[in-house]
């Protein structure tokens, strides 16, 4: 409580001290108290982070998530020939184990590679941003001055944004990202927390899980004790590990498998386009198989 109390007393210090300019700084204390305070947390690593830039709020990072809007053409690309070719030369290059890993878990590697296109482009594009810092903007993304820049500058791209529905979005997005990041935090025995990056979404490694995900479904694929979704084996477990507890079996119709995808991403085009290329993807091989 000691170390919760000396942080709210800093932040309003420098409130008090530099004035209104120095409310950015008074809702950073805000979060490094409640980070504190958290039960099971490496307290050494806090105050590494508390001391660096690592939770600094990143205003960029808050209207890329608060404000999305998909289209399908970006989809489009990856059921495109060539994208369909690109994943049938990665499964037959690494045919022995992943049908293995096929067989163990019930899901068809074509689904497990057809995710790994999409998310990171076979791992070729795992993402740039820190991890830390978009969670920590994601958590501070409700506190008003963050969400009036946030929508000021929005409203340049999206003239007729509704601020009451940004500020109600904004609250459930802050309290998804506070609890990615202390599942971050929680994972900080086998992830280098502080050098780790992903997506603006808050996503990383091969098959782009969110924190909470890899606490929950991350598994060893490889056999070497560790979890590591930088690793393509590593990876496909967890993907086919994720897919099999949220309700995975074989034999089912297109439906019930965008079903089950979308436990993995609340998309309806991201879903369609997984089960389509999976499907492409067993027809090219039933047809090499009888040719």
């Amino acid at each position: 409580m000691k170390f919760r109390i000396n942080y709210l007393l800093f932040g309003l210090s420098l409130l008090m001290i530099l004035g209104p300019g120095a409310v950015v700084v008074f809702a950073e204390a805000a979060l490094h108290s409640r980070l504190a305070a958290e039960k099971g947390l490496d307290k050494d690593l806090l105050a590494r982070l508390f001391q660096g830039e690592h939770l600094q709020v990143d205003t960029a990072i808050i209207a890329k998530n608060l404000k999305q809007v998909e289209y399908k053409a970006a989809y489009e690309r990856f059921l495109a020939p060539e994208s369909v070719r690109k994943v049938r030369a990665f499964l037959d290059e690494n045919q022995q184990w992943i049908r293995e890993l096929e067989k163990k878990y019930g899901v068809e590697a074509e689904l497990v590679t057809a995710i790994f296109l999409i998310e990171s482009d076979l791992g070729r594009y795992p993402g740039r941003y820190s991890l830390l810092k978009v969670y920590a903007s994601l958590a501070s993304c409700s506190q008003e001055e963050h969400l009036q820049k946030v929508y000021r500058d929005l409203l340049l791209q999206y003239p007729d944004l509704d601020y009451r529905w940004l500020k109600r979005r904004a609250r459930k997005k802050s309290a998804w990202g506070y609890a990615q990041l202390v599942s971050l935090l929680r994972l900080a025995d086998h992830l280098e927390v502080e050098k780790v990056k992903g997506s603006w979404a808050g996503a990383f490694g091969i098959c782009q899980f969110i924190p909470s995900s890899c606490l929950s479904y991350a598994v060893d694929g490889n056999g070497d004790g560790l979890i590591d979704l930088y690793d393509v084996k590593d990876a496909a477990a967890s993907v086919a590990n994720y897919l099999k507890v949220n309700g995975w079996r074989a034999e089912m119709d297109r439906g019930a498998r965008e079903k089950v995808i979308w436990s993995y991403n609340h998309s309806q085009l991201y879903c369609a386009t997984v089960v389509e290329l999976a499907y492409r993807l067993r027809d090219v091989q039933e047809h090499d198989v009888r040719n």
